[in-house]
């Protein structure tokens, strides 16, 4: 896999919109494997109270990432929980200790590793939070302000469109068409996704990705889809790009959501963390439930196509794996023992906010 985009914080929001692994996850599971990423992707998991989830990234400040926030939610009021995290502004109480962030990290039981981490780069967190911290979430940042500042495009009112038939009419009327074709094809070509984002790794690269179209032509076409046929106001992702940063609630991500953190705080989850790559770690037990998120898309082929049949032989019927790829599918996946699950890959990709994946889902049968 590609270790030198892997080494470090890619990612601190959520780069999946994870309402697909949170609805597939039937609660009180025994063994749940997930990749760790930012860690937005793990706290709806532990939502479910499984027994065991084990979170696995071959970057060590992922996993600092992710137990900083289930550690965090555990400790913390939902809005100090918000504000820590940079999902909103000051805590409105007369406690001022609950808008200093360091005073709240100091009340987070972390273990000694991670609690080091995180007091080395207090720099960087406390004054903004962790959310958009990562490199991934700096690369969109950087491309929204380009487009807002030096093509002097306003986004604000699809943003403040209240239904969707408005949204659609915006669209029509007042999106800039034809200067977001421009801008689309320059910073979403494969020169730029590999300098600036994936070190080289890019899974669109020519030669590489098995979807038809260009990096940029496939932003376009799913991006379209996606205001046409979902609220963007309560979009995260297109919140984050377009606006900076998220401007309206209704937006947050799932793991920001108060029904999930109060379940979170209740879990009796026991969560393990492992450094290291995702195929050493699946054959060690047998899960019941795997969220493999877009790694697929970075494993040698061979790999990819024979990852069902290297996962532990006591894998239990009726166990799920959801695997996302990004411009690079599996060519020829062996599913012997599984079922694919097309009707729920259809469903996720409809519900997928980012729209950038394609979704591969099975269920063991024998």
């Amino acid at each position: 896999m590609a270790k030198e985009y892997f080494s470090t914080l890619n990612y601190t929001l959520a780069n999946e919109d994870t309402q697909i692994e949170h609805e597939m996850l039937a609660p009180n599971a025994k063994e749940v494997f997930s990749i760790a990423g930012s860690g937005a992707r793990c706290l709806p998991l532990i939502a479910k109270n499984p027994e065991h989830l084990h979170v696995v990234d071959m970057s060590e400040a992922q996993l600092f990432l992710v137990e900083l926030r289930y550690q965090a939610a555990k400790v913390l009021t939902y809005e100090e929980w918000l504000f820590f995290l940079g999902y909103r502004g000051a805590v409105q109480d007369a406690n001022q200790k609950s808008n200093d962030r360091y005073k709240l990290f100091q009340k987070i039981d972390l273990q000694e590793k991670t609690k080091k981490y995180w007091e080395e780069s207090k720099n960087g967190w406390a004054p903004r939070g962790f959310i958009l911290l990562g490199k991934w979430e700096g690369h969109f940042q950087k491309l929204g302000n380009l487009f807002r500042e030096y093509l002097k495009c306003d986004f604000m009112p699809i943003f403040e469109a209240q239904n969707l038939e408005e949204q659609q009419e915006i669209y029509k009327k007042k999106w800039p068409h034809f200067r977001w074709t421009t801008f689309i094809k320059v910073v979403a070509s494969e020169y730029v996704f590999n300098k600036f984002l994936y070190k080289g790794h890019f899974s669109g690269s020519e030669g590489h990705k098995t979807e038809s179209r260009s990096p940029s032509q496939f932003i376009f076409d799913e991006f379209g889809r996606v205001f046409k046929n979902q609220l963007v106001r309560k979009n995260y992702f297109m919140q984050t790009l377009f606006l900076g940063r998220i401007r309206f609630e209704e937006g947050l991500p799932l793991e920001a959501h108060r029904s999930t953190f109060d379940a979170v705080k209740s879990s009796r989850t026991k969560v393990h963390y492992h450094l290291g790559n995702l195929l050493e770690v699946l054959p060690t037990r047998p899960f019941s439930f795997i969220s493999l998120s877009d790694t697929i898309s970075y494993l040698d082929q061979n790999d990819a196509n024979h990852l069902l049949q290297n996962l532990h032989p006591e894998t239990p019927v009726g166990a799920s794996i959801v695997i996302r790829s990004f411009m690079r599918a599996p060519t020829a996946l062996n599913s012997k023992g599984w079922k694919q699950l097309k009707d729920r890959e259809e469903w996720a990709a409809g519900l997928d906010g980012t729209a950038v994946y394609q979704f591969h889902i099975f269920k063991k049968e024998s």
